[in-house]
């Protein structure tokens, strides 16, 4: 099971988004996406919800989310 890091850098980087826009709409800095992405630290959950909504996953699997 890939862990959440890679989930979300695989699924950001499918859409053609860069860590600067996916940080941009999550409303975080693009150094902290950075180091979510990393593992250097980890989102709240409110951030790691918003960035799932955007990238269209589920926080609980690999799943994409349906609108």
């Amino acid at each position: 099971m890939k862990d959440y890091r890679e989930m979300i850098k695989q699924r950001r980087q499918e859409k053609g988004i860069s860590q600067n826009q996916l940080a941009k709409l999550v409303g975080i800095s693009q150094p902290y996406m950075n180091q979510i992405e990393t593992g250097v630290r980890n989102p709240t959950l409110p951030t790691l919800l918003k960035i799932c909504e955007i990238l269209e996953l589920s926080l609980f699997g690999n799943e994409e989310t349906k609108p």
